[in-house]
């Protein structure tokens, strides 16, 4: 199983279209095969930052979602839109 989180942060100004590019994307991700979770979050006092929690059933299911198109044309389209790169982070889960 793969969990990740993958964080994003807005220019000042383009909270709106990043929002857009980012809600594209869920109903579609959702869809493929392999995927578990797909969630998005934005903060409730900054509302340039974002948040997807993720989850796919393994590596292979992972791997095909970022070459997916429409997780790459989101990718060619983020350039102008954030303050930073975006942060991922992979997670193990602990089962007890």
């Amino acid at each position: 199983m793969i969990h990740l989180t993958a964080q994003f942060c807005a220019k000042m100004g383009k909270e709106d279209a990043l929002y857009q590019l980012l809600t594209a994307i869920l109903a579609p991700t959702r869809n493929e095969k392999g995927c578990i979770r797909y969630c998005l979050f934005q903060d409730q006092s900054d509302s340039r930052k974002f948040l997807f929690q993720e989850q796919f059933s393994d590596k292979n299911a992972f791997d095909s979602h970022c070459k997916e198109t429409h997780f790459t044309d989101l990718i060619a389209n983020l350039n102008g839109l954030l303050e930073e790169e975006p942060k991922i982070t992979f997670y193990n889960a602990i089962e007890a």
